[in-house]
């Protein structure tokens, strides 16, 4: 372990064990982290920067063998991990250590509730709260290399050496408006390990133009899906390189008999049709001898009424006058899927949920269900309970 300007470069087991015993009566701490995902399935974890009010360390987990300080500090409960745009950062720390870090604190979040620009960066937040301006050179930066320019591992630090102020104001605006309460349920929710998990069958609708598939076809589609996953997680490499989503709608649109046929669908390569040909025939095979009933379905779009679109458009400006009211950006409260969704009754509608249900969709149902009333005062909108 060397010495690096005002952190530590921790590439060994003794540094990581001394750094996180350190560590455990902080409180509350920062993390980031640097990853690369270009030729493989799962992220490849490079680096790991974590900063306390007294400790700051850069982490090199290609060095390191006994990660179970890191683990054990990463569940902590009475330490509180910050982040911002924390969802890459929690998905590879809980594939590279088994769970989710818990409790955590996500800045982007935070900043929403509060007025920010809607998803505001991480360097846009450090300058406007710290007034700092980073650094970007390394954004692009092969952060698996070995050994990284100091420059690099200073661009990597700064993620999280100015995370800390930025919470800490946050957190403050979060008490003094009294709006900490109202994304503690998105904050729990973000532990959650079923955020970080595939599920495999709904991955179909995720192919570009699977809108034009039904029926058995629907079902190839599905079960392709699930293949394709299966194999780019088993070879660790991305689920384009097996086959790509407009060989997989071919194949399921066409449905090739044999091998022959397979090889014309000119999106398939030879070479990937006569290697894995067989497994592709049989699921073509097995998806005729499913139950229709069984087969995948696309959701029912169900069209507005006329009188729904009126309404739709009375709660937007409800929530534009809502938004101003909260300083906060329209699109970080509500767009109109969020508003068709609550129409519709619709569980999918982000009003329903954590924050924006108490600052928003609580009284749009209000008002929905007759309980309170629009009225104009001074060319502003007002909601008056009835």
């Amino acid at each position: 372990m060397t010495r690096q300007h005002d952190y530590e470069y921790i590439d060994s087991d003794t540094g990581l064990a001394r750094f996180c015993a350190g560590l455990g009566e902080a409180g509350y701490c920062a993390i980031d982290t640097e990853f690369i995902r270009e030729s493989t399935y799962y992220p490849e974890l490079a680096l790991i920067q974590i900063a306390s009010a007294n400790r700051l360390a850069c982490i090199d987990p290609l060095a390191i063998n006994d990660f179970a300080p890191l683990s054990e500090l990463l569940v902590k409960q009475d330490l509180l991990k910050v982040f911002h745009s924390s969802s890459q950062d929690l998905e590879i720390l809980c594939q590279k250590f088994g769970a989710v870090p818990s409790p955590v604190f996500d800045t982007q979040l935070a900043a929403a509730v509060l007025g920010y620009n809607h998803q505001i960066s991480y360097a846009e937040l450090v300058q406007q709260l710290t007034g700092t301006t980073l650094d970007k050179k390394h954004t692009r930066a092969n952060w698996l290399r070995r050994p990284l320019s100091q420059d690099e591992l200073d661009y990597a630090m700064d993620d999280v050496r100015y995370l800390l102020a930025v919470y800490e104001q946050l957190n403050q605006k979060l008490e003094s408006t009294g709006r900490s309460s109202w994304i503690e349920k998105d904050l729990r929710a973000m532990s959650d390990p079923e955020n970080y998990q595939v599920d495999k069958a709904q991955l179909w609708r995720r192919l570009k133009g699977v809108f034009k598939l039904k029926g058995e076809k629907l079902q190839i589609a599905s079960d392709l899906c699930r293949w394709r996953e299966e194999l780019a997680q088993r070879q660790n490499r991305p689920r384009r390189w097996i086959v790509k989503d407009d060989a997989l709608i071919e194949i399921a649109r066409q449905k090739p008999r044999d091998l022959e046929a397979l090889l014309q669908i000119p999106e398939l390569s030879d070479k990937t049709a006569r290697r894995y040909g067989n497994e592709l025939l049989q699921i073509i095979a097995h998806a005729a001898q499913v139950d229709p009933a069984q087969w995948p379905q696309h959701d029912m779009a169900k069209r507005l009424s006329k009188p729904q679109l009126a309404l739709g458009d009375c709660l937007m400006s409800l929530c534009r006058m809502i938004a101003d009211q909260n300083q906060i950006a329209l699109a970080t409260l509500a767009t109109r899927k969020d508003i068709d969704n609550l129409i519709l009754n619709y569980k999918s509608s982000r009003l329903t949920q954590g924050w924006r249900f108490t600052m928003a969709g609580e009284q749009l149902l209000e008002f929905m269900h007759g309980q309170s009333t629009i009225s104009v005062d001074n060319e502003t909108l007002k909601l008056d309970p009835k």
